[in-house]
């Protein structure tokens, strides 16, 4: 394979794998208190969740040699980042206190890391569409 074909396809898994394990430990919502997770717990797990969907779509994207194939599943990757950065706050509250870990740390590193992530899978897959329409 072409290693200018594999570039946008590493950069995306690197997203996918730094947005999950980020989400996971570096960049987590806010710790339990009083024994019991407070509301932003249950987006960070979604968060982790959808990563490790994007995670294992960037490798099907890397393993698959069918061009077609693999711009299908960029744009996905895509779409589901993009979808991302609405769930902590927008589709799971967060805590109400803007210094708590969730709105300081967590929201806004899970929007980069996942607006990068849609614009890097966008161009792939939009570069994908423009080379498999020059073959047609």
């Amino acid at each position: 394979m072409k290693q200018r074909g594999n570039l946008a396809g590493l950069a995306e898994a690197a997203a996918a794998v730094f947005l999950t394990l980020g989400a996971s430990f570096m960049f987590r919502a806010c710790t339990v208190h009083d024994g019991t997770f407070m509301v932003c717990h249950w987006a960070q797990n979604a968060v982790v969740l959808i990563g490790a969907v994007l995670v294992i779509l960037s490798l099907l994207r890397l393993i698959i040699r069918g061009q077609e194939i693999r711009t299908g599943l960029a744009l996905s990757i895509s779409v589901v980042s993009a979808a991302t950065i609405l769930i902590p706050g927008r589709i799971v509250h967060l805590c109400m206190m803007e210094t708590m870990q969730c709105q300081a740390v967590f929201r806004p590193a899970v929007i980069i890391v996942s607006a990068l992530l849609a614009v890097i899978a966008g161009a792939d897959g939009i570069t994908g569409l423009l080379r498999f329409g020059k073959k047609t």
